[in-house]
């Protein structure tokens, strides 16, 4: 077929991702004697990048119209959401390759996002040469539940990997998960601080530094729902383990005045902002000594699990 035009809606809508790429696969073979225009909503049936051959389609809300990005990046994130899984394809694919799994630096699995902006951030904020794990290769589960089976993913394609967990109960839970899965106890690594469990990455912080950052994050956020200023009594009143289950008691006592959900990541991304402007004073050297300690730690898993496999490999050409 050459030089027809074909106007397709949704091609493959239904079939397996792999089988997508393949319908993906035959439609770039047919665009370069052909015309070709279709619509999807699909990662996987995007082949073409390129300015002006992938067009976004957008409604105006406002003006309840249909409105065209050419330069489909300045759409809204939420529509572009199948265009960045699409992009992130090439990730996916060096994941998989072996070759560079046991290649790569030693991955660290984390529980959340805020887990992974805080150790990039705090890591680029610290500059210290004898600790920097630069660039840290962090890899956030999309949540609690997926932790297990992204490890093992990762484990099974050949990549160095480490677990980073909170120190609760369902944290727990995961790592004898782990454990059962052939993880051995080094690879898991729980927020502590002098051998003093820790239940979040939050709770290496001084009291005073991350209230500062949640004040002024709901002074703004919460002005007109009657937010005061919240101090260490305030918080301490509640009696939980962690500065962030004494938070969210907080508010849960004020939800009749439109309060909502504690929001962990709101005040994580106020503080990584702030480190990313070096405006950090309200940092002290005590937060970051204890971040000093995480990363100590972290190094001296990988340096115990090398020398493991070492012995190992020992062992087996013996």
């Amino acid at each position: 077929m050459k030089e027809a035009i074909l106007l397709l809606d949704e091609p493959a809508r239904n079939l397996h991702p792999a089988q997508q790429r393949g319908i993906s696969d035959l439609l770039r073979g047919l665009a370069g004697s052909n015309q070709i225009l279709y619509a999807t909503h699909s990662p996987f049936m995007i082949f073409d990048y390129t300015q002006g051959n992938l067009l976004v389609v957008e409604l105006d809300k406002r003006r309840h119209l249909s409105k065209i990005y050419y330069d489909y990046w300045n759409a809204d994130d939420q529509t572009l959401i199948p265009i960045l899984y699409g992009l992130s394809r090439g990730l996916v694919e060096s994941i998989v390759d072996k070759q560079i799994g046991y290649n790569s630096r030693p991955v660290i699995i984390v529980e959340t996002m805020s887990d992974c902006m805080y150790l990039n951030a705090f890591d680029r904020f610290l500059k210290d040469p004898n600790l920097s794990m630069n660039p840290l290769n962090i890899v956030p589960a999309y949540n609690k539940n997926s932790v297990l089976s992204l490890a093992i993913f990762y484990k099974n394609h050949g990549y160095d990997t480490f677990i980073l967990l909170d120190n609760t109960e369902e944290s727990r839970k995961i790592s004898t998960e782990l454990q059962s899965n052939e993880f051995k106890s080094v690879q898991m690594i729980f927020f502590e601080l002098t051998g003093q469990p820790k239940l979040f990455i939050e709770d290496l912080m001084m009291e005073d530094d991350y209230l500062y950052a949640v004040n002024q994050t709901y002074e703004v956020k919460l002005r007109k729902e009657g937010y005061a200023t919240l101090t260490k009594d305030d918080v301490s009143s509640k009696g939980k383990k962690s500065i962030i289950d004494n938070l969210n008691e907080i508010w849960k006592e004020n939800q009749h005045l439109g309060w909502e959900t504690f929001d962990r990541e709101d005040i994580c991304r106020y503080i990584c902002e702030k480190i990313v402007l070096n405006e950090t004073d309200f940092l002290s050297d005590k937060t970051k000594d204890q971040f000093r300690s995480l990363y100590r730690l972290i190094a001296e898993r990988i340096r115990q699990n090398q020398n493991l496999g070492a012995q190992s490999s020992t062992t087996r050409n013996r």
